[in-house]
């Protein structure tokens, strides 16, 4: 795992830089610090961190939204432009805001949580 400072390595999770129907970021820079420490506390254990290890926690949630892996995990844009993703194996969810700013990863459970989510919160056409 790599340090918690962003470099050209973190700098990849949307290569075209212009919102597509599956990602609306260019790159994840940061969690949203008003609620790293309560995210970190309540996920990071099922993540396998210590629950007061916000860093690792933080560097975690950074690299799996950076990491373009279509082929494997699954991402949809929101109506608000947030974008969300999910990788079927781990069952790891996270949620990145248009600015790049993280809101929230967790493990999500099974399969069908996440499709009633692309559901319900998916753009509608």
């Amino acid at each position: 795992m790599s340090t918690g400072t962003k470099g050209p390595s973190n700098l990849y999770g949307n290569p075209s830089h212009k919102p597509t129907e599956k990602i609306n970021f260019e790159y994840a820079k940061e969690f949203n610090e008003g609620t790293l420490e309560k995210h970190a506390h309540d996920h990071g254990k099922d993540l396998g961190l210590s629950e007061s290890d916000s860093d690792a926690y933080k560097q975690m949630a950074i690299e799996f939204a950076n990491d373009v892996n279509t082929e494997n995990y699954d991402s949809f844009v929101d109506e608000r432009g947030s974008t969300h993703k999910y990788d079927p194996v781990t069952k790891r969810f996270i949620i990145v805001s248009s600015d790049g700013y993280i809101v929230t990863f967790y493990i999500a459970g099974t399969k069908n949580y996440w499709q009633n989510n692309k559901t319900k919160k998916g753009k509608k056409k």
